[in-house]
């Protein structure tokens, strides 16, 4: 079986009421006339997969207190609860649907890499270990010894997947000519997606990157 992701609800809790947004197997299209929600459909899904920060609406603000996304990650069925207001807040995770969440104890994780302190670890990590996709660091500069090296995260996979309609046509989305950092970085992210990157390689180029730097 291969990784897979599937939405089956995007739930806005509100003061008074819940707004729920149902999606089916297959393409599902979402459209509208302008100025009707639909981007923050995607960037409401976006966020609650880990995205660092999310722009919410007037109507959002007056009316929701928080999100849910309830999907199944190869199978197995999950509800993703995440503050819309507070980013830095721990993200819950129900081994349920919405609407049984109340029956069960959510694990907490960090939204990202600053809090090594989070009750159940970091989202990134709950993610590709759902997905079955191995953990690795990656050098920052490949062809220096003592590079440094950073970790590679579900979000660094999942820019390829949800792209902005206003990144599509920009000539910086990979980053290739500004930021030969980034760009470099980009280039062992693709590895990693068409499984090219050795993982017992970058193992030892890690050793080897902090042996040179001691």
């Amino acid at each position: 079986m291969k990784p897979n992701i599937s939405i089956n609800s995007l739930n806005l809790v509100g003061h008074r009421k819940t707004y729920t947004i149902p999606f089916f197997p297959g393409v599902n299209i979402i459209y509208g006339d302008s100025d009707t929600g639909k981007s923050s459909i995607l960037e409401f899904i976006s966020y609650l997969l880990g995205a660092s920060k999310i722009e919410l609406a007037d109507e959002v603000k007056s009316s929701v207190s928080f999100a849910a996304l309830e999907l199944e990650i190869n199978n197995i069925q999950y509800t993703i609860k995440r503050n819309i207001y507070d980013p830095s807040e721990y993200i819950e995770v129900y081994p349920c649907i919405f609407s049984k969440c109340s029956e069960f104890f959510p694990k907490k994780y960090c939204p990202n890499f600053s809090d090594s302190n989070a009750p159940d670890g970091f989202f990134s990590d709950f993610l590709l270990d759902s997905l079955g996709f191995p953990k690795v660091k990656i050098k920052v500069s490949p062809s220096k010894a003592n590079s440094d090296v950073k970790r590679l995260g579900f979000r660094s996979l999942f820019k390829y997947i949800y792209v902005n309609q206003d990144d599509v046509g920009s000539k910086s989305f990979l980053d290739l000519n500004n930021n030969w950092i980034k760009a470099t970085s980009n280039r062992e992210v693709l590895k990693y997606i068409f499984n090219v990157l050795d993982s017992s390689i970058t193992e030892v180029e890690v050793q080897i990157s902090e042996r040179t730097k001691e």
